[in-house]
């Protein structure tokens, strides 16, 4: 099942998909053979992604609709919440008001350990805030990770400087309170309700990839947040993603466009990465003139989805491990069983090597400025 897809739209997906599971009940489990999937990379060399400008595409590619493709059967589906989940083997946070909707364990440690390797390869540094590596040089300097976890990026970060003094926080209290190698002081915080620290406390703060928790309409706070907490003469990085995928195929199509469907009726921002540099200027609007961000720098980078080397191959692994995850509700709401989902999944890895998908992941850094 692969070729045979390609010309179908996403309810006929659905429906072969579905047929598919149902057959696979009433018939003796048979052998299954690897599927080969030809691509002209087998004969030249893949090209890797350059770093882009703006965030958008090539222009030889379409700009596709982020939710087009969208099956939604299940609108209760649509706003699970980790506190409704009383049967997984899955720990999450125990944050009611939170809309953060993945787990806070070991298996999800590893995939964002997984996904940190990948973000380093594609932006070929880990740190993209370039005037901030001679602050990080001084032992006065304290930096800060928001959505910390269980601290990947503050070691990665305290292997190369070793002065600053490290702090990080997260909803996810079980993680953050592991032992690191920075001996970095993590806490329980909430960017949503408040960062727990005074005003002017670190020189570098740092945030990526919480496009799932944080809802549009309070970007602009999380941003002046961050700002908040920044020394004046301090630099703030962020890192989004853009939930859009180019070259989808018909199962990537209605698997990815579901999903950022999902988030947006939840009201979060499926263009994140995009909209960061407008967040970051309206800081001074919503401070009063008081706080301002200048040197606003963004690098938007397309990532290969499972194609163009090692980084491709760490973002399919990324993207597989994250829809898995969400097994606990995405079936629900696309009116899937466990079977036919994990079908689509593979079709999903499949066609995105074969029309060598792609993403758009946004950094955007700037110096707070404050009067």
């Amino acid at each position: 099942m692969g070729n045979d897809l390609s010309k179908l739209s996403p309810k006929g997906v659905i429906h072969a998909i579905r047929t598919r599971s149902q057959r696979k009940t009433q018939t003796p489990p048979q052998s299954i053979k690897a599927q080969s999937v030809t691509s002209n990379l087998a004969s030249s060399p893949a090209p890797t992604p350059n770093p882009a400008s703006t965030p958008l595409p090539p222009v030889s590619v379409a700009r596709p609709s982020a939710i087009d493709g969208a099956v939604l059967n299940d609108e209760d589906a649509v706003y699970w919440h980790p506190s409704q989940d009383e049967s997984s083997d899955r720990e999450y946070h125990k944050v009611e008001t939170s809309d953060y909707f993945l787990p806070s364990d070991m298996q999800e440690q590893s995939r964002l350990d997984l996904q940190h390797h990948m973000l380093v390869m594609l932006f070929k540094d880990l740190i993209i805030c370039t005037p901030v590596k001679q602050i990080l040089t001084k032992k006065s300097t304290k930096v800060l990770d928001v959505g910390c976890a269980m601290g990947t990026w503050l070691d990665a970060v305290y292997r190369i400087y070793l002065n600053p003094e490290y702090h990080g926080v997260d909803i996810a209290d079980e993680l953050n309170q592991w032992d690191k190698m920075s001996l970095a002081k993590c806490v329980f915080g909430n960017v949503l309700e408040g960062l727990p620290y005074e005003d002017n406390t670190f020189n570098f703060v740092h945030q990526r990839l919480l496009f799932t928790g944080v809802p549009k309409a309070k970007w602009p706070a999380v941003v002046a947040e961050l700002a908040r907490v920044t020394k004046h003469g301090g630099w703030i990085q962020m890192l989004e993603y853009d939930m859009v995928t180019y070259r989808q195929g018909p199962s990537s199509k209605m698997l990815g466009e579901t999903f950022a469907a999902m988030l947006d009726k939840r009201g979060m921002d499926i263009r994140a990465g995009t909209n960061l540099v407008g967040y970051m200027n309206e800081v001074a609007t919503s401070s009063g003139g008081s706080v301002r961000l200048t040197n606003i720098t963004q690098k938007t980078v397309s990532c290969p989805l499972g194609w163009g080397g090692k980084v491709g191959e760490l973002f399919l692994q990324d993207s597989e491990k994250a829809v898995m995850t969400m097994k606990t509700f995405l079936p629900k709401i696309m009116g899937l069983s466990n079977e036919a989902y994990d079908d689509l999944v593979g079709e999903f890895k499949s066609e995105c090597v074969r029309n060598q998908s792609f993403g758009n992941f946004t950094c955007v850094y700037a110096q707070v400025i404050k009067n």
